[in-house]
């Protein structure tokens, strides 16, 4: 550690010397600013179900009223499928009639934003504003243009931006399902699952199943079956169980596909790709289910799900991007993992959002009172090939500037996090700047610096923060 801080000190006497709308893509626009919401459902034959969900939850009132609304209108299409489905899982159902009004009530307020949003203003990532449904986020698609904007990667708009006088109403072509219960309720309900969920309740994890904040990765019934699997043959069943298991946070596939997460299990990695026929793969070999209806995205309360199609085996990871989640002292999420040294100090701001951690306030503070102070990660088992570094944080003038050191050597002589270098894709409440490339010579741990060299709009020592940072990302140049 002295010789970092040594390097340090001649670095930041150098760097004295050397420096003390996005475009909108012709979505679909109609205007129709003399009638509210409600209204114009009343006058489409292809919204009659929606408008029979609305009117028998009694919600009319609330789409006749003033007001500011998004509202996503699945089409009669959408709902004949959706009862063929829930006619599947035992009970018939052909009308709305056919299940209880607090059934669909959730349904509903999961299809009601209380603002009005534009579909121009979506970004990859969770929409600007929640659901009425306990404050759950959808999740936008935009990869294929605003013409296609795909919701939970289930439900594309067919019809965007209609104006109304109290708000936007956008058709949709799917219903989207309410996470109603958590992982380990849903798996159970299907009965598709029965033989993982005996081995995860052999081996303590229901527990993340029901009360964590988790992406699950988990074999159907038929997909042990086909494989033969024996639990006896596994070297440890209980740290194949724990490669499952991705905490913290509940992504989509979509979201996981060309980067490396860390399950539970320690010293292993999980890569995600699609291949050109859009299905989805661990490590390249172990495919995902294809079922629409348990296949991937299955969304709960405390997270997401996915179905694969075959015995996931614990193998290395192929290169992809590496997203090393930070933690702050105090983190219910996890233990910490970003440090200082004294006059410096690490903290949880409770003011700011973390992306992976529920978008709670829980997000990492750096706060700096001299030039020379520094933090320091070490994300671990990072295979050998050369990376860019890129720093997420919530960008601000007051962030601070930075020189990062890999190996006693400096890789980037002045980030300045006051001027990010773009909106993070997944979410542009949060920034990015890159940090600098490594080389790694051969797998191992790689611990990064960053060394503060100057303060941004205020040099006040007492304010807060010199960084807000929430994720580290190594990602392979090649």
């Amino acid at each position: 550690m002295h010789r970092i801080s040594v390097l340090i000190g001649l670095l930041i006497c150098l760097a004295a010397s050397y420096s003390c709308n996005r475009e909108l893509s012709g979505a679909r626009y109609d205007s129709d600013d003399e009638i509210q919401i409600m209204d114009y459902i009343d006058k489409r034959e292809d919204l009659s179900v929606f408008k029979e969900l609305i009117d028998y939850v009694g919600q009319r009132n609330l789409l006749k009223t003033a007001g500011a609304y998004t509202v996503f209108a699945p089409n009669n299409a959408a709902f004949n499928a959706l009862f063929k489905n829930l006619s599947a899982e035992g009970t018939p159902v052909s009308s709305v009639q056919d299940r209880s009004k607090d059934f669909w009530l959730s349904y509903f307020r999961y299809h009601l934003l209380n603002q009005k949003i534009n579909s121009n203003e979506f970004e990859f990532g969770p929409l600007p504003a929640p659901t009425v449904y306990q404050n759950k986020y959808l999740i936008a698609d935009i990869s294929d243009s605003y013409n296609a904007v795909r919701l939970n990667n289930t439900t594309t708009i067919l019809e965007s931006n209609i104006e109304l006088t109290n708000g936007y109403i956008d058709i949709v072509d799917n219903v989207l399902k309410p996470p109603f219960s958590n992982v380990y309720e849903t798996l159970k309900q299907s009965g598709q699952y029965n033989t993982m969920l005996d081995i995860f309740d052999e081996t303590g994890y229901t527990r993340y199943l029901k009360d964590s904040i988790i992406t699950l990765f988990v074999e159907s019934d038929q997909a042990l079956a086909k494989s033969n699997f024996s639990k006896e043959a596994l070297p440890d069943l209980e740290e194949w169980v724990k490669y499952h298991i991705v905490p913290d946070s509940g992504y989509f596939l979509n979201l996981m596909a060309g980067k490396r997460f860390y399950p539970l299990l320690e010293r292993q990695a999980l890569s995600f790709n699609v291949d050109q026929f859009g299905r989805y793969f661990i490590n390249e070999v172990y495919p995902f289910s294809q079922s629409k209806t348990w296949g991937i995205d299955q969304v709960c309360n405390n997270g997401i799900f996915h179905t694969l199609d075959t015995l996931l085996e614990i193998v290395d990871a192929v290169p992809a991007t590496i997203r090393f989640n930070l933690y702050p002292p105090g983190s219910p999420y996890g233990a910490q993992n970003i440090f200082t040294v004294a006059p410096a100090t690490i903290t949880l701001n409770t003011g700011t959002q973390s992306y992976h951690q529920n978008k709670e306030g829980k997000i990492v503070a750096f706060n700096a009172t001299q030039v020379g102070d520094y933090f320091y990660m070490t994300v671990p088992d990072v295979p050998a090939g050369r990376y860019r570094i890129r720093m997420i944080h919530r960008g601000g003038g007051t962030r601070g500037k930075y020189i990062v050191i890999y190996n006693n050597t400096v890789v980037h002589e002045m980030v300045n996090m006051a001027k990010a270098d773009g909106a993070f894709e997944e979410w542009n409440y949060l920034s990015y700047n890159n940090c600098g490339e490594v080389t790694v010579a051969e797998r191992s741990d790689v611990t990064l610096y960053f060394a503060f060299a100057g303060f941004g709009s205020n040099s006040s020592p007492s304010y807060c923060c010199d960084l807000l940072c929430d994720m580290l990302e190594l990602i392979p140049i090649k």
